[in-house]
């Protein structure tokens, strides 16, 4: 069976929920062999945390949800160091994810999914960077609309089960 780590981020700002912990919550919770952790939203601790994570969990597949504004959802190709950058590295690392099945996958549902190159300055960049620098093998960061009618948690999950789905393959 393949390990799977999900993580979500915890409320921030005037997001009373964040929609990544839901999503993974409520998949997590159907889904066997996959552990679900929720995230500071503090550019340190979440790296902090995310290596750990990795370390201890030695996961096959890495799925890094976060909270967007944007009413679709985005797959994120790359992400960057921000505020971690004196930790040295590269300036930007690449996802290692089959994007354009997933891409395919979510379209072939009906369900909007855009690749995106820019994962934003914020702590869901910083976090995919760090986890990109260890050495799971499948790593990507998927960020999420709010919650509402819309983009509920379920229908959030069924997508991160798609674009997983796509990695296992």
């Amino acid at each position: 069976m393949t390990r799977i780590l999900l993580t979500g981020f915890e409320p921030f700002r005037h997001w009373a929920v964040n929609s990544s912990w839901e999503a993974v919550a409520h998949l997590a919770g159907r889904r066997r062999g996959v552990e679900a952790a929720r995230l500071p939203v503090d550019h340190h601790q979440a790296a902090t945390a995310i290596r750990a994570l990795i370390a201890v969990l030695d996961p096959q597949v890495v799925l890094l949800t976060g909270l967007a504004s944007d009413p679709t959802p985005r797959l994120e190709l790359h992400g960057r160091p921000g505020p971690l950058s004196s930790h040295g590295g590269p300036v930007v690392r690449r996802g290692r994810w089959p994007f354009a099945a997933a891409h395919g996958a979510a379209r072939a549902r009906g369900v909007p999914l855009r690749l995106s190159s820019d994962a934003g300055a914020y702590v869901c960049d910083t976090t995919y960077w760090a986890a990109l620098g260890t050495g799971a093998p499948r790593v990507a960061f998927l960020h999420l609309p709010p919650v509402g009618p819309v983009w509920t948690p379920r229908r959030a999950a069924r997508l991160l089960e798609t674009v997983l789905d796509a990695a296992i393959g």
